[in-house]
């Protein structure tokens, strides 16, 4: 088997990824690499494919799209990638490096260093440089240092470190490669000796103190954000230990956190060292109970209980004008007004202090809500700047991106009768704004559907035996399920828009043949030359979602 390198890799994964054809062209500057080495990438994995598997190919004008076959393989190719195989490139050098030299309370050398990464002494050289050109660049005023007595450390406000490196984090988890994460973690526990921090009996510590916060808080938090803060609160613990404080500046950076003490979610914190202390003798003092206070604070809410609270009847009134504004300047109306304050209240909270502790937080959604529903994204883009003055923040296009989603989510639609009802459940583990916005898709083009039910993973796993349904749409392929299912993209694509409304006309499940499947083969009959059969078949599937949403819709 050929051994693919950190490059094809990419590669793989940005494949992986697409639901519409790219040119390489398009690929090449997303990747910054050239069109030649995409190729030749291309090509090593193609090599790499198992007997049956076609070729993957870039098609003129139109560009590479898996098919389901070549999904699957490439995803079983991922799969195998291991730390034995993996070679880090030098990005991924320099952020291994960056978190131990965060973390380390020790004195790093280039000798730790060279050992950490498994590499020459040059090599480790080169990848300070890097390092230190990264940081200049950084909105935060953080330098690389290096003494005799301390080794290399980074000089900043105690503060910047952490934010700095919960952003590093989040994008490594959000946008890094699987076995990378996975060598990040082995490192710290072989390397630098941190194992009792990241012990699985802590992951399952954390995971249940999180699980069960809603009884605490009142409050559900987003359950993609707890799970990614077991993951990095190890990382953000160790890097404040190894700050050499002055009395000053703890005084400091205890009136920044301060906010955190008056809120529930202190208590939790509180009660979460409480039990780390108890069980495995990891005692966190004011500072770190803090940080994770204001993760907590900071994470997004599925549900909050709180909401009549008098500490937030001011950014209620201002949700409120704003919803007013969508109405008399655009003529929006929603279904469920109230509910949906309500949801962007428990939304903007949040927001509001991941913007006041830096906490980074994109929205992998937005790029589709551009597209899919730009005229949306730009009247809620239009409309933000009275939260904005009121809050004294400035919001991004992730940010706006998400209240988008909320809005379309209760969209007033007018009703469609229809004579055959069949009965539906969603199954989202998106968070809310997501599920509300997929709900209001569904109905948008299963106009003779009853949607019964939204729910997460979670939660039909535990009702799975009672509920009674036509057919589940699960936005995860991982469902294990008696009933038909339709995977589908969180904001829906082309195909999955022909799945649904193809569901909607059928009387029986019948054939469960992808559609795309269904309509190579019909075409390989008439257009034997595999490119133009390619183009053919996108240009027919993009007609075929025109001419059923327009009938749907009564146009």
């Amino acid at each position: 088997m050929i051994i693919l390198d950190k490059k094809s890799y990419d590669l793989l994964s940005y494949l992986l990824s697409l639901d519409e054809p790219e040119t390489v062209m398009s690929i090449s500057k997303k990747l910054n690499q050239s069109r030649r080495k995409i190729y030749y990438h291309l090509d090593k994995i193609n090599d790499s494919l198992p007997e049956g598997v076609e070729k993957i190919v870039s098609y003129p004008r139109v560009g590479i799209l898996l098919n389901e076959a070549q999904r699957k393989a490439c995803q079983l190719l991922l799969e195998e990638l291991d730390d034995y195989s993996y070679v880090m490139s030098s990005s991924e050098r320099c952020e291994l490096s960056l978190i131990y030299i965060a973390i380390s309370k020790d004195r790093v050398t280039i000798d730790k260093l060279m050992q950490l990464n498994d590499v020459s002494r040059n090599t480790i050289l080169n990848d300070l440089n890097e390092i230190r050109q990264k940081l200049a660049s950084e909105e935060y005023d953080i330098q690389l240092h290096v003494t005799k007595a301390c080794g290399y450390y980074l000089k900043c406000h105690p503060l910047s470190k952490i934010q700095f490196l919960y952003r590093l984090l989040y994008n490594i988890y959000t946008q890094g490669n699987r076995s990378f994460i996975d060598i990040i973690r082995d490192r710290m526990i072989d390397t630098a000796g941190f194992e009792s921090y990241f012990s699985d009996e802590i992951n399952d510590y954390l995971q249940d103190r999180l699980a069960n916060a809603q009884e605490s808080l009142g409050k559900k938090i987003n359950s993609q954000d707890s799970l990614f803060m077991v993951k990095i609160l190890p990382y953000l613990i160790l890097s404040y230990r190894s700050l050499e404080l002055s009395e000053n500046e703890e005084i400091v950076i205890k009136r920044e956190l301060s906010m955190t003490w008056q809120r529930k979610e202190y208590q939790l914190a509180r009660q979460i060292a409480q039990g780390l202390y108890e069980t495995f003798d990891i005692k966190l003092d004011k500072v770190e109970t803090s940080l994770i206070a204001m993760l907590l604070l900071s994470f997004r809410k599925d549900s909050d209980f709180h909401l009549e609270s008098r500490d937030y009847a001011e950014m209620r009134r201002m949700l409120d004008l704003f919803l007013d504004g969508l109405y008399y300047n655009y003529g929006l109306t929603f279904a469920h007004r109230d509910a949906l304050l309500n949801q962007l209240l428990t939304h903007c909270k949040a927001m509001l202090y991941r913007k006041i502790y830096g906490v980074l937080s994109l929205n992998p959604l937005t790029k589709y809500i551009k597209e899919k529903y730009a005229e949306l994204f730009e009247i809620t883009k239009a409309s933000v700047p009275i939260l904005e003055d009121a809050w004294k923040i400035q919001m991004t296009d992730d940010d706006i991106a998400y209240i988008a989603i909320h809005l379309g989510g209760e969209l007033q639609k007018e009703k469609i009768e229809e004579k055959t009802r069949r009965q539906v459940t969603l199954i989202c583990d998106e968070g809310i704004g997501v599920q509300k916005l997929l709900l209001s898709q569904c109905k948008t083009y299963l106009p003779n559907c009853d949607i019964e039910a939204v729910f997460t993973s979670e939660q039909f796993v535990s009702v799975s035996d009672i509920i009674e349904t036509d057919m589940i749409i699960s936005t995860s392929d991982v469902i294990d399920t008696k009933f038909p299912l339709i995977v589908v993209h969180p904001i829906l694509s082309n195909e999955d828009i022909i799945k649904l409304i193809r569901f909607s006309r059928m009387h029986e499940e019948g054939n469960k043949t992808h559609f795309s499947q269904k309509l190579e083969k019909c075409l390989k009959a008439y257009v034997p030359d595999d490119k133009d059969r390619f183009v053919l078949k996108t240009q027919i599937e993009k007609l075929i979602n025109q001419e059923l949403v327009s009938a749907d819709m009564g146009e």
